[in-house]
């Protein structure tokens, strides 16, 4: 009996093959008559979405026609992330109000640069939420929500300063390409000319052909960086042609120094925060301690590495080149030479950058390690 049931499927799969075989693509309706037959052109938004996006659209455009700073970075990812656009759904706050509401809180910020949207945004919408939508669960929502505002906001962040970044130090290989490029025309024309060798024309031209390789990866990253902070932003079209700053914000005068931040953390992590039980949250309490310890570090130690690059290593390698520039002008060394020190004085630039850019990426991942605000000195 099980024998003739298998031969039975097979005999069906047989069928049914032979069946798919016969099909052509002419069978199928196009994509005008499945339009049609579903009546999808005909469709209309869910209400209240119109309204909302028209409004978020507006302030987009108004963020992106300067050059885009973090805090509108933010901004922008308050209004236009997916994720958080569900709470506002959910919340019954779907409207232009929100928008008019969380510009007013950003426009208010002291600090732009750095600015706490994502923590504005989420208020808004959890306390036009409270009395409204499961009164009873505002504990729990709290902690989802804004939970999901912060970590968006740190990631933007992160993202924000990574492209910023990129678009600076391509901006200093295309100066160091710029100074190969003259000293490998020069060394072609010298060797032309019979006052110089093979060897050292050739060594010219293997100079800039490094750098030349050197700019092509960093134009790939900085279109790489830049399209990962648009992905974040849900940006298109002409939003996503926004244009960088010339360079990081600068490094804060002095460095940062925090006392009692690991109360101030267990004050505001919500993993903390969620926990009930003693044991749990003891070992959430041991975590959550560690990691501040470590991500203050970092942020520590990111400072001076990038205070010691600008106020040490920047001021000496100009300090070479200045006395290059005086030997050259009186003839007691070469264009090369010249033009080799002017190429370290790029390089320390470039240090300086990559070290500014970590700094700004920690202070990031302290800020969301201590629950998404560093406290006040």
């Amino acid at each position: 009996m099980k024998t003739q049931k298998r031969l039975a499927l097979v005999a069906g799969a047989a069928l049914l093959t032979a069946g798919c075989a016969a099909t052509t693509l002419e069978n199928f309706p196009d994509t005008g008559r499945v339009l049609e037959r579903s009546d999808y052109l005909a469709r209309k938004p869910i209400g209240g979405l119109s309204d909302y996006q028209e409004a978020a659209q507006r302030r987009v455009k108004a963020l992106v026609a300067k050059p885009l700073t973090v805090g509108a970075a933010v901004e922008i990812a308050m209004l236009n992330t997916p994720k958080l656009q569900q709470h506002y759904q959910a919340a019954q706050i779907w409207d232009e109000d929100l928008v008019a509401e969380m510009t007013e809180q950003a426009q208010q910020e002291k600090e732009p640069d750095r600015t706490a949207i994502d923590w504005a945004a989420a208020r808004l919408a959890l306390m036009k939420s409270v009395n409204t939508i499961r009164p009873r669960e505002f504990p729990d929502t709290y902690l989802d929500v804004t939970e999901d505002f912060l970590e968006t906001g740190e990631v933007v962040r992160k993202a924000y300063f990574e492209a910023v970044a990129a678009h600076q130090l391509q901006a200093m290989l295309e100066q160091a390409a710029t100074a190969t490029q003259a000293a490998a025309e020069l060394a072609n024309a010298q060797y032309a000319a019979g006052t110089t060798n093979r060897r050292s024309q050739a060594l010219q031209q293997m100079s800039h052909a490094e750098v030349v390789k050197s700019l092509a990866e960093a134009k790939l990253e900085s279109i790489a960086a830049r399209e990962a902070l648009n992905r974040l932003l849900v940006l298109w079209g002409d939003e996503a042609n926004w244009a960088a700053p010339l360079k990081l914000p600068d490094l804060p005068a002095t460095r940062p120094e925090f006392s009692g931040l690991e109360e101030h953390a267990l004050e505001r992590r919500f993993d903390a925060l969620q926990e009930r039980n003693g044991w749990a949250l003891w070992h959430t309490a041991v975590d959550v301690r560690s990691e501040v310890r470590e991500n203050y570090a970092v942020l520590q130690t990111r400072y001076d590495l990038a205070k010691y690059q600008k106020e040490t290593v920047l001021p000496l390698s100009q300090a070479i080149l200045g006395e290059t520039q005086l030997e050259y002008n009186g003839m007691l060394l070469g264009v090369y030479d010249l033009i080799a020190d002017t190429q370290g004085e790029i390089e320390a630039g470039r240090d300086y950058v990559e070290a500014l850019r970590d700094y700004w990426i920690a202070e990031a991942e302290l800020t969301q390690t201590l629950g998404g605000a560093l406290p006040k000195n």
